[in-house]
């Protein structure tokens, strides 16, 4: 795959950008536990800017490296409560 799709498995949809086969640059993953990853990618894993919201509502917005949020980010659990800062390999 090269350009931009959609693509179904067992885990879920993504629809995006592929490079070689590869989900890479701007795509949006929708889990079929109801997670949904909307951002970058890079070789298949969520890098540069993003947002994840977890089924409860939870929800993080700013940077990944290699699928974990490291950076500069927003945490805002289901009830409302704020994070704001620098998250490190969460």
């Amino acid at each position: 795959r090269h350009g931009v799709g959609r693509s179904t498995c067992a885990g879920g949809v993504y629809d995006g950008e592929w490079v070689q086969d590869a989900m890479e640059g701007a795509g949006v993953f929708e889990y079929v536990s109801g997670a949904k990853y909307e951002g970058n990618w890079k070789a298949n894993k969520y890098d540069g800017a993003g947002t994840y919201v977890w089924p409860d509502g939870s929800k993080y917005q700013g940077e990944f490296v290699e699928n974990v949020m490291h950076g500069k980010g927003t945490f805002v659990d289901k009830d409302g409560r704020e994070w704001i800062g620098d998250f490190y390999n969460n």
